[in-house]
């Protein structure tokens, strides 16, 4: 089921608080779920703590409740898990039996006092009262529609995609269900939904099975008639989108970079990621806004991100100890959730689930001395990058740009009078060097420097506006 999702991919919160006394049951009832209790054994390094789950569960799928605990799907079980801080861990396995046994599990919600899921095996939203273990499903009409990633709207409803229905589904409050039908012209894939307020949406649409050019469209939540948002620029594979103050950002599933569309200005920019030297692209698959804070996984890099937007600055934290250097060693993290000071992933194959402490700090920071750079195509330009802090192990500088969707550089070449830094103790100096080809397409270019000890990355952004 992890493949099924990838493939299409790469080839083409708070809701108003409601009191209830008892949870209302939606749809049919399912039976009782299977409860298990573990302890699980922690793991901890720099920002990340992971615990290892009990079985080769797949986790996938994750929500922060209230007080700090997380739910996630268990695709083999089938059902969900509850991971308490203390790493107690009770299971929910659904009283439901597939064969084979695994279903696919992208979306988790804690609604009106139930456990929300997606169980794309059963085209069908499981719901689960924690307090009764009862079970409920509500049946889509498409068995072929696997039901996909979940989002509370702004006007408490249940939203989700259908990947593969070209729908999207609303369950409201008195457990109405409502499917709109989206336009196939415009790809007919959606991956995920978000809302600016309670009658504006967008979903960002993957695309079809023969391109990976998406789209992101916005609609009326009182008259549903999808519409791109902008026709000037088109997402490699959107996989995720998020509503930040002042624009929207997408994780594009088939490159090295983040795209931002700024609502003011009705334009396009995209943020490179840190590559990496096992393979073309690092694979943002989802994307959260919390303020001026943008967090998203790296499928491939394994790694999660984080782009603080009002400084221009990006730190990357390594999910493994040692970083992975090829494909094999990845843990497949592909979804995660915010959650006060925690951002909580899953580790499909690697069977984890982690968090990054979002308060910890670095040893060290880097910052440049420009912000932004104006040159000719064939120009050249110098800026100061500044290091402070403490490493006792050596730092390694590396550049990426937004020339195309690998983030690597290829008509912009960048040169650092040091490459590595064998020791930080205060603060260091490195002088880069810009040189921009001639045959170079006049038009605004991000630029990523990072420094890097391995498993963590400091990197800053800075605008390249070149000219003719």
């Amino acid at each position: 089921m992890y493949a099924l999702g990838v493939v299409l991919l790469l080839s083409s919160i708070a809701a108003a608080a409601l009191v209830y006394t008892s949870p209302k049951a939606c749809g049919v009832t399912l039976g009782s779920a299977t409860v298990s209790k573990f302890d699980l054994q922690s793991e901890h390094f720099g920002a990340i703590t992971k615990f290892r789950l009990p079985g080769n569960d797949f986790p996938n799928g994750i929500t922060v409740a209230s007080d700090g605990s997380v739910w996630f799907g268990e695709q083999t079980l089938p059902g969900v898990g509850h991971l308490y801080r203390n790493g107690t861990l009770i299971e929910y396995g659904w009283p439901i039996s597939y064969s084979p046994s695994t279903t696919a599990i992208w979306g988790v919600a804690d609604w009106h006092g139930r456990i929300w899921a997606s169980d794309a095996l059963g085209a069908q939203i499981v719901s689960l009262d924690p307090s009764t273990a009862t079970v409920t499903a509500i049946k889509l009409g498409n068995v072929q529609a696997f039901p996909y990633t979940i989002t509370i709207g702004a006007d408490n409803a249940l939203w989700f995609t259908e990947l593969y229905g070209s729908t999207l589904g609303r369950i409201d409050a008195h457990c109405k269900l409502t499917e709109y039908p989206i336009p196939k012209n415009f790809g007919g894939t959606p991956a995920q939904v978000e809302f600016r307020n309670a009658t504006l949406g967008y979903y960002a649409d993957v695309g079809n099975a023969t391109s990976a050019l998406s789209e992101i469209l916005s609609f009326n939540t009182n008259n549903f008639a999808p519409q791109p948002i902008d026709g000037t620029f088109r997402p490699l594979a959107a996989s995720s989108l998020a509503i930040a103050p002042d624009g929207l950002w997408v994780a594009q599933h088939a490159a090295s970079n983040l795209a931002y569309y700024n609502f003011q200005t009705r334009s396009w920019s995209l943020f490179p990621t840190t590559p990496v030297n096992y393979i073309a692209t690092t694979l943002p698959y989802f994307v959260a806004a919390n303020g001026s804070l943008v967090w998203f996984n790296e499928h491939y890099a394994n790694r999660i991100g984080v782009i603080d937007t009002q400084r221009g600055l990006l730190t990357e934290y390594s999910l493994s100890n040692p970083p992975a250097n090829k494909t094999s060693q990845i843990d497949n993290a592909l979804t995660f959730a915010l959650g006060g000071s925690r951002v909580w992933f899953t580790e499909l194959t690697a069977d984890y689930v982690g968090y990054v402490d979002a308060s910890y700090k670095p040893s060290y920071c880097v910052y440049a001395s420009e912000e932004r750079l104006s040159l000719r195509a064939g120009g050249n330009a110098s800026l100061t990058i500044i290091l402070k802090g403490a490493s006792s192990v050596p730092l390694k500088m590396s550049f990426a740009d937004s020339e195309n969707y690998t983030s690597l550089p290829s008509q912009i070449a960048m040169r650092s009078s040091e490459t590595m830094i064998s020791t930080l103790n205060g603060e260091d100096v490195v002088n880069v060097n810009i040189n921009t080809k001639p045959q170079l397409t006049p038009a605004n270019y991000t630029i990523l420097i990072t420094v890097t000890n391995g498993l963590i990355n400091q990197a800053v952004y800075l605008d390249l506006q070149v000219t003719e």
